[in-house]
């Protein structure tokens, strides 16, 4: 898209220390199908040659900014958004690449589209060339995907920032991303702009996600906290639409998987005093309630799994034992291997044990209590009960 009278687009990248990823990001800025674009690269304080990189790049469109403390990523994608000339605004992370039509796709809804002020995308993790996942999914129903999808962002988020294309001035009106969160910034920020705005769609992957180690999406715990501070901002909204119970339980499962079990019971605590009353502080009580049971069940199997790999050794030196003829098969090892497998029960109930392994458990058990085994059954038995531990050392 070559024609210079389309509204220029200023595109952010905040960088710190990301020297070996930041070219490939950038290429793939400077080489969108879109050309009437700027680029600001906001150096967050790098000390890794980041500056050097930049200076050496032989396009105009390209401007630099570099600040002497570190800010973070919202506060460094804010200060860039000031310094934007263009009409529209995108944002790229510096590990990230945008496939080369992503601005032309995305400023051709804007254009076309006279009541949307931001569009985005779908995005992809990518392991090497080895596309493993899409988002937003594709089973979210498309409707739920644009136009007033503040509803739907109650709940769920949808928006990544590197997807984002929208209007400077609604960007800066709406307030910027939040720079107190750690995490769930472009969520909490797409939940405040879609209040008042309509949102555009593209619905295929524009842009290869490369999680980096120290990404900030990686920092599960202030997620929830953002979740709760979300649920604190838009709580009117939340009672409007009935949706309140709704999203505590959403939470409630997020916080689950990514066992931040404290964080969630803190922060509900704080909501039940501070903001809820009558019926809403007893539907709190019951998510407590529900959060300690939860906890005291992941210490419960994490201390049962600290027994497995004695469980196992056990099995492992009785096998050893009757494989070099240094003992004999007695009613000592029969009693101690009933004992072992007995145990499995206590995982049944802490864990979802599949139903083939519960039927494994159950055909060990009654060939444990037969009598009359030859050697080699006693060795494969053994080897069956070793293979089950270790079974269900992987379930969780």
């Amino acid at each position: 898209m070559e024609n210079r009278e389309l509204p220029l687009v200023s595109v952010v990248i905040p960088t710190y220390n990301r020297i070996n990823t930041l070219p490939v990001s950038v290429n793939s800025v400077l080489n969108q199908t879109y050309e009437n674009l700027e680029l600001i690269i906001m150096d967050d304080g790098s000390t890794d040659g980041t500056e050097e990189y930049v200076n050496s790049i032989a396009d105009s469109r390209v401007r630099y900014r570099r600040a002497e403390k570190n800010m973070g990523p919202s506060a460094a994608r804010n200060k860039g958004a000031e310094l934007a000339k263009g009409k529209y605004l995108a944002f790229q992370d510096s590990d990230d690449e945008w496939m080369p039509d992503k601005l032309e796709k995305q400023m051709k809804i804007i254009l076309e589209n006279g009541d949307v002020s931001l569009v985005y995308s779908e995005f992809g993790f990518y392991r090497g060339e080895e596309l493993i996942i899409i988002i937003p999914s594709k089973k979210i129903p498309d409707e739920e995907k644009h136009g007033d999808i503040f509803p739907y962002l109650l709940l769920y988020p949808l928006i990544s920032t590197q997807t984002m294309v929208m209007e400077t001035n609604a960007f800066i009106e709406t307030g910027g991303f939040n720079e107190y969160l750690k995490s769930y910034e472009d969520f909490e920020f797409s939940l405040r702009f879609a209040k008042n705005h309509k949102i555009g769609f593209v619905a295929e992957p524009l842009v290869k996600v490369n999680n980096s180690p120290n990404s900030v999406n990686q920092r599960l715990g202030e997620r929830i906290r953002t979740q709760f501070y979300m649920v604190r901002e838009m709580l009117d909204s939340l009672r409007e639409r009935n949706l309140l119970e709704y999203k505590l339980d959403i939470v409630f499962h997020e916080a689950e998987s990514l066992l931040c079990h404290d964080i969630y019971i803190e922060e509900l605590q704080r909501l039940s005093e501070e903001y809820l009353s009558g019926g809403e502080r007893e539907t709190a009580l019951s998510y407590l309630d529900k959060m300690e049971q939860g906890k005291e069940n992941v210490y419960r199997k994490m201390e049962m799994l600290k027994l497995l790999p004695q469980f196992k050794q056990k099995v492992l030196e009785i096998y050893s034992e009757l494989y070099e003829n240094k003992g004999f098969w007695s009613k000592d090892k029969q009693d101690t291997l009933k004992q072992l497998v007995s145990s499995i029960v206590l995982f049944q109930k802490a864990f979802s044990v599949p139903k083939e392994l519960k039927e494994r458990y159950n055909s060990i058990e009654k060939r444990l209590a037969e009598e009359e085994l030859t050697e080699n059954d006693r060795l494969y038995l053994l080897a069956d009960i070793v293979e089950l531990f270790e079974t269900l050392e992987k379930l969780w």
